[in-house]
């Protein structure tokens, strides 16, 4: 199991604590919602939604992450601000976890941050993301409007390796968060297809190591394009998911973005179990302090 001799950095957004060695804190699930073709997504340009439908899958989500002791984030997903702003505000109504703000760009997701500003949602809300196209203005827009946590995505065409991710991270994305005054970040090591999900698992070692940064990632759109695992029939496909889930943690991961939210009953326990195990031996073996709040309490 995994020890750093790095100091790790934790980010504490509400009640939800993100980073720390592997086992001293419950990993972070986030779950999607707003996806491409989610049924309860009834028109993405005016943010008209099935409200009972979310509810109920977001109360599913969060029933299991109190079950196990996980940590939770809600990733919503919008490509017009207006309906991004609608939407963040009902998850925020629904639970009280934080939640990303995930617009496909800038123009989406800028004016939304501004929305949630005058709402009062700011401090929940997780700006994704800060990448290599963000320009100097918006990230001066950023500190106007003073957004405080993001998330720095590592993707670029130039930055496929671990060491070329990490470079992006540290010349253009750190400093990115303190011309934008971002108080909080994570760090996303961007997953490019499913064979690739091992560099994000060494970018992830490595940035803990070095950094100390709360760093995770995505295999979601990965994993559930994999044609093989469809045609398997559901419970093979679900196996799939659940593996490269828990594969995550190996890496240390902090957080897993692990699609969408539909999907938290096939995932969450595995992910628990092994988080678990991580904070026996963390208590155990390591002789270390572990969270209060940990699956090896709940579901052991």
């Amino acid at each position: 199991m995994l020890e750093f001799e790095k100091e790790q950095k934790v980010v504490k957004i509400g009640s939800t604590s993100i980073g720390g060695q592997p086992g001293e804190n419950p990993t972070v699930l986030v779950a999607t919602v707003f996806y491409a073709k989610h049924p309860a997504l009834l028109d993405e340009k005016t943010g008209k939604i099935d409200k009972k439908m979310v509810e109920q899958e977001l109360n599913e989500f969060m029933t299991l992450i109190d079950e196990t002791d996980m940590q939770a984030i809600v990733d919503v997903v919008g490509g017009y601000p207006e309906a991004l702003i609608k939407e963040c505000e009902y998850v925020a109504s629904i639970v009280d976890c934080p939640f990303l703000v995930d617009g496909l760009n800038d123009t989406s997701r800028i004016p939304a941050m501004e929305g949630l500003a005058e709402i009062g949602l700011l401090d929940r809300a997780i700006l994704n993301s800060i990448d290599e196209n963000t320009s100097e203005e918006n990230l001066l827009i950023l500190k106007q409007i003073g957004v405080k946590n993001a998330v720095l995505l590592t993707f670029s065409n130039r930055a496929i390796l671990p060491k070329q991710k990490i470079k992006l991270l540290t010349e253009k994305l750190v400093p990115a968060t303190e011309k934008a005054n971002i108080e909080n970040f994570i760090v996303d090591t961007a997953v490019l297809d499913l064979p690739s999900i091992s560099i994000n698992a060494e970018t992830t070692r490595l940035i803990k190591k070095e950094y100390g940064f709360p760093t995770g990632f995505a295999p979601a759109n990965a994993i559930y394009g994999w044609t093989y695992g469809k045609k398997k029939g559901d419970i093979t496909r679900c196996g799939a998911i659940s593996s490269v889930m828990t594969y995550c943690l190996d890496a240390g991961s902090d957080f897993i973005l692990f699609g969408p939210v539909k999907f938290a009953s096939c995932v969450i326990p595995s992910i628990a179990l092994v988080s678990g195990i991580n904070a026996y031996y963390r208590k155990r073996i390591l002789r270390k302090s572990i969270s209060d709040n940990t699956p090896l309490k709940k579901i052991f």
